[in-house]
């Protein structure tokens, strides 16, 4: 009896580490990154770009275990942690993402901050693919899905009533 218990788990194991694999392959997955080192790569890009509207502590709130930053009077910045402590330098981050107000959506611009938010969070990915993620999300929005091209993020995008929101999730291996 003990042994079929232990070759079911086996085999559980076994499946659930195929399906770790294929999901990984499918998806990739990204170095653990704290709140704090992806705010000043995107900082960075933003001043590199030339928008020089970094997001400031003095700008910064914290709601609902978010870090919320004022970039522009209609863009926001938010980080949210896998597990939020209120130290943003010790918290991994598990998604960071625009808020776009709708009055005055400027396209354009909103596109420029997006860009530099997916480079941010993975430097290794070219501007075609950053293209091809941003047109896959907007196509996958209605259906509330996200895309992704094996590198390790997923960029969505979420329109409300007032808003728009691009959401880049980073991927990471479980510990488990």
């Amino acid at each position: 009896m003990v042994l079929g218990i232990i070759g079911c788990g086996k085999d559980e194991v076994k499946n659930a580490e195929k399906h770790l694999q294929e999901t990984q392959e499918k998806y990739g997955w990204g170095e653990k990154e704290t709140v704090n080192t992806i705010l000043a790569k995107f900082n960075a890009k933003i001043m590199d770009g030339g928008l020089n509207t970094p997001a400031s502590d003095d700008y910064m709130v914290i709601e609902n275990d978010l870090y919320w930053f004022a970039l522009t009077d209609n863009i926001s910045y938010y980080l949210k942690p896998v597990e939020f402590s209120g130290n943003k330098e010790n918290d991994i981050l598990d998604m960071s993402a625009l808020y776009l107000k709708k009055d005055n959506y400027n396209e354009d611009m909103a596109l420029k901050y997006v860009k530099l938010l997916i480079k941010a969070n993975n430097e290794e990915i070219t501007d075609s693919e950053i293209e091809n993620l941003i047109k896959e999300a907007k196509e996958k929005s209605s259906s509330k899905k996200s895309a992704n091209n094996g590198k390790g993020i997923s960029v969505g995008l979420l329109e409300t009533d007032d808003h728009y929101e691009y959401q880049v999730v980073r991927l990471y291996i479980s510990n488990c």
